[in-house]
């Protein structure tokens, strides 16, 4: 005979220790991430609120076992040993739960959301880098040893005592009857609420605002959910095909006039983590890109260019395939990444190109080399093909200046008219120089800007090479970004800032300087390419049609919620519906949801058949293998 609730009891008072440290990680990522307190106080509050049940669901999962020890105690239930065995279990989950968070609240600059299962990805690819993220986030594993240490120590205060002010019986069936009522409680907690749908992250987005939900979601219930891969569902926001292609096509073709020039080499320069805050031209003149800023003033710069996400997993797939990762995971990680693709290799070998990526990382970085090969894009060259290993950088691969001195004299070899792609890497984080350069370079704000002057000066360098090629005055040069990093200004701090790149097209001895305002975003650059090729055959791509479409816009899917982004507006598109509306002429800090005013209420219903018809066509061509 036991007193009733006595092992339950005792977990409930467990449980509710580890959600007094889940909020004080809650806490820490809100000190250590200092831009989510540009909001009221009442609304922090809120997202500590609404985190309870994003805390709750975590740890039933994490403990699931130590859960289960309690529901259905053993006999030997209170003794040391057995005690013993449940604190090493419960002090590991904990360890897990810390871990995973701290990761974020380091992370979260540079990622700007929260990170999912392709965290596990990132981790085989670092080796050494392990050694070197410790040493640049020292406080934070100091801390993950605090908070481990202080969650032993409180655990092992709490007695584990049947408590005499618990009936006790030997009632079997109530006693069932309790153990069913507890299961179902974990069970619930589990899937977070008695809604039909289980918690997701995008459910945040009814509760706060776009840019709180990081601060209301925790990194291990993000990697949990992502880890299930949920099968995107095909949307019904239009029954008939001619109005959702009258809305949105991904199939294009571009009218290209009677060809009165000889084909032209294209080089597409993707600059590792350029974020638009850094490059002076776009910023009155601060930035840390002299280089690209005089580069920009002769020529075609779009003003408005955008990231399709924040990882370069997902970049390259939306600049090389116009195919954006608009679901929980990144496509090359997604349980979809085997579908039928073509980018922009595959195209101009059509029509008589040579095609090539380079990558000075190691070969399998972030799947570049499969993807390559999936989407039919030509050579393949990495870190293993790269001749002077002792250029190796000891973390990601070669350092950027030689590489793209490299790339230079590659480009002279091969056949023309040749398409080349080059993927440069220093300006990564954890953001190393070689060591005779590191005394080259001032040292900005932030640690990146020491590597992104870095980068600007091996491209002026690898520009001064090229010049002196045959090739190069026949040559278009295309540069911009895989994403943004981290930044200071609260501007590029906002949900549309931080997606922010540059983008230009720059051609020897023809005068294009242009600053050009229609919106666009990685996924229109593949028709940029395919207009410099004078391709005149159908393409697919999800970019938005450039300089055929009034209603072009930039598109991100970020925690649990779409953005688009047609300047000056940005509209928030979550499950049916719109959520929010900012015009950023008025508002550049997306603090005035205009989605109520009625003044705004057509752009909203324009803005919104445009999502739905983005969202529908995505959906339905990715579950049916149609993304070529």
């Amino acid at each position: 005979m036991d007193s009733m609730f006595s092992t339950i009891f005792i977990l409930s008072r467990r449980f509710l220790l580890a959600l007094v440290f889940a909020a004080i990680c809650r806490l820490l990522f809100l000190f250590f991430n200092p831009s989510l307190l540009n909001f009221p106080t009442y609304q922090l509050f809120e997202s500590f609120f609404f985190g309870l049940s994003y805390d709750i669901s975590a740890l039933v999962y994490i403990h699931a076992i130590f859960i289960g020890f309690h529901i259905f105690p053993s006999k030997k239930f209170y003794q040391t040993n057995f005690q013993q065995y449940l604190l090493i279990l419960y002090t590991l989950g904990q360890f897990v739960f810390f871990f995973f968070n701290l990761v974020d609240t380091g992370f979260y600059p540079i990622s700007g959301r929260r990170s999912g299962s392709e965290i596990f990805d990132m981790a085989f690819e670092t080796n050494g880098l392990v050694l070197k993220y410790l040493s640049s986030y020292w406080y934070l594993f100091i801390l993950l040893l605090v908070l481990t240490l202080l969650n032993y120590f409180a655990y092992k205060r709490i007695a584990c005592v049947p408590s005499k002010f618990l009936v006790q019986t030997n009632n079997k069936f109530l006693s069932i009857f309790i153990k069913v009522a507890a299961l179902f409680l974990v069970f619930i907690g589990g899937r977070g609420g008695f809604k039909l749908i289980p918690l997701n992250p995008f459910d945040a987005a009814k509760n706060t605002r776009a840019e709180l939900i990081p601060l209301v979601v925790n990194t291990p219930f993000n990697i949990i959910i992502s880890a299930k891969q949920p099968a995107l569902s095909n949307k019904n926001f239009f029954s008939s095909k001619e109005e959702l292609i009258a809305l949105f096509n991904p199939i294009r073709q571009l009218t290209i006039n009677k060809k009165t020039q000889p084909p032209r080499n294209i080089v597409l320069l993707i600059v590792e983590s350029l974020g638009k805050e850094y490059v002076g031209f776009y910023n009155n003149g601060k930035g840390f890109t002299p280089f690209l800023d005089s580069l920009m003033q002769h020529s075609e710069v779009y003003m408005h260019a955008y990231a399709n996400g924040k990882k370069s997993i997902e970049g390259l797939p939306a600049i090389l395939s116009g195919l954006p990762s608009l679901m929980q995971m990144p496509y090359l990680s997604s349980i979809y990444q085997n579908n039928m693709i073509r980018g922009a290799g595959h195209y101009l070998q059509e029509i008589g190109y040579s095609a090539a990526f380079y990558h000075g990382g190691k070969n399998g970085t972030m799947s570049f080399d499969n993807y390559i090969a999936l989407s039919n894009g030509g050579a393949y060259f990495g870190k293993n093909e790269y001749p002077n290993q002792a250029d190796f950088d000891g973390y990601w691969g070669v350092s950027d200046r030689p590489y793209l001195q490299y790339v230079a004299q590659e480009i002279s070899k091969q056949k023309a008219p040749t398409f080349t792609t080059v993927f440069t890497l220093t300006s990564h984080h954890p953001y190393q120089l070689p060591e005779k350069e590191k005394q080259r370079f001032k040292e900005g704000t932030l640690p990146i800007h020491k590597t992104i002057s870095y980068a600007d000066d091996a491209l002026r360098d690898f520009f001064l090479t090229a010049s002196k090629e045959d090739w190069f005055a026949h040559t278009t040069f295309i540069i911009t970004a895989d994403h943004s990093a981290e930044n200071e200004m609260p501007y590029y701090q906002t949900p549309q800032g931080k997606f922010e790149i540059p983008l230009l097209v720059y051609k020897p001895n023809v005068a294009l300087p242009k600053k050009l305002s229609q919106t666009v975003s990685q996924s229109d650059i593949l028709q940029i390419i395919l207009s410099e090729a004078q391709y005149n055959k159908p393409f697919f791509s999800f970019g938005s049609g450039l300089n055929t479409d009034s209603n072009a816009c930039a598109v991100q899917f970020q925690d649990g919620y779409y953005q688009f982004i047609q300047w000056p507006f940005v509209l928030n598109f979550e499950n049916e519906n719109a959520i929010a509306l900012y015009q950023l002429e008025q508002d550049s800090l997306m603090k005035v949801n205009l989605l109520k005013n009625p003044n705004y209420a057509l752009k909203i219903e324009s803005l919104s058949e445009r999502a739905k018809a983005i969202i529908q066509s995505y959906n339905e061509r990715i579950i049916a293998n149609k993304t070529y």
